[in-house]
């Protein structure tokens, strides 16, 4: 079975539960390592996906305004 997609939302929910049971505090020693290497492996994949999503848009504001520059030189 193909793994499922991160998507930005999901990562910031799932992101958002992990830090309410750590701040909880009633989690075992192993168990919150764990779910701190879990948040910490999020926290990665979201910065990608913003990452990504910050170039796209420079890409095509670049774009954009290239073909405005255009636009008004002729």
């Amino acid at each position: 079975m193909a793994k499922k997609k991160l998507t930005f939302e999901d990562g910031m929910q799932q992101l958002e539960e992990i830090v309410r049971m750590l701040e909880q505090g009633q989690m075992p020693l192993e168990e919150s390592l764990k779910a701190f290497e879990k948040a910490m492996g999020l926290q990665k994949s979201l910065k990608a996906i913003l990452d990504d999503g910050d170039r796209r848009i420079r890409v095509l504001t670049e774009d954009g305004e290239r073909e405005l520059a255009e636009e008004a030189s002729e």
